[in-house]
């Protein structure tokens, strides 16, 4: 059985030697080709540098490219009848076990960070007037992360950190205390904390897991939070 092991001192103070100078872009094969171009357009204010039938760069920065989607719905096109039933099969066998259980293999989700809480809500609120909806909101503790659903089913999350500095990270046990015993995370109401921190609340009090929950309720936490994404509290 491995032992949990936290060690803060590395953040912002380590580098290995094989580490590359930037994290780029994320590619994607999808047989939803327009859905996905207009879901990643929409969510991150997305241009194609490159579009075609086949092939779209999405960037959304400096960069030529962030987000790369490959159309291989030509492949499935050409396969015999058998193959291409199996396939769909497959799919929609893939599409109704990520409802019911999280993915047990494979990439969980990719992560995008935002500079401030103030930045993280602005995010969000943009989303939703494009009528894009968080699939999860949860507190990690030392982050906050809203997660959206791509048309695939891929799980993309927007965060904001908790702590202002490397030096506050390593040294305050106020943030996430508890993170080396329960590392997952408590789900949120981003409705609800926004209110509180449009009425004052102090940034301390806002990054408390469990702080949307009424009184009288339990908050969903861990591998439950992870099962039902959507369930606020019990």
């Amino acid at each position: 059985m491995r032992e949990p092991v936290l060690d803060r001192s590395r953040y912002q103070n380590f580098k290995a030697e094989g580490a590359p100078d930037d994290f780029h872009h994320v590619a994607w094969k999808t047989m939803k080709y327009d859905e996905m171009i207009d879901f990643y357009s929409s969510l991150f204010d997305c241009k194609p540098l490159y579009t075609s039938e086949d092939l779209t760069f999405l960037t959304f920065d400096g960069e030529h490219h962030r987000i790369a989607i490959a159309n291989t719905s030509a492949v499935l096109s050409k396969l015999g009848l058998f193959p291409k039933l199996m396939i769909n099969a497959l799919i929609s066998l893939r599409n109704f076990v990520s409802h019911i259980t999280p993915n047990l293999v494979g990439l969980d989700h990719i992560s995008y960070k935002m500079d401030s809480i103030e930045s993280w809500f602005n995010f969000y609120h943009k989303a939703k007037d494009k009528n894009l909806h968080p699939a999860w909101t949860i507190n990690h503790g030392w982050i906050s992360g809203i997660y959206y659903r791509d048309p695939d089913g891929h799980l993309v999350e927007v965060f904001y950190e908790h702590f202002r500095s490397a030096e506050e990270f390593r040294t305050t046990d106020a943030i996430s205390p508890d993170f080396a015993e329960e590392p997952i995370g408590t789900n949120m109401d981003i409705d609800v904390l926004y209110e509180m921190y449009k009425s004052g609340t102090p940034f301390e009090e806002l990054i408390v897991k469990g702080n949307t929950v009424p009184k009288g309720k339990r908050p969903v936490f861990g591998m439950e939070a992870v099962m039902n994404m959507r369930k606020k509290f019990k």
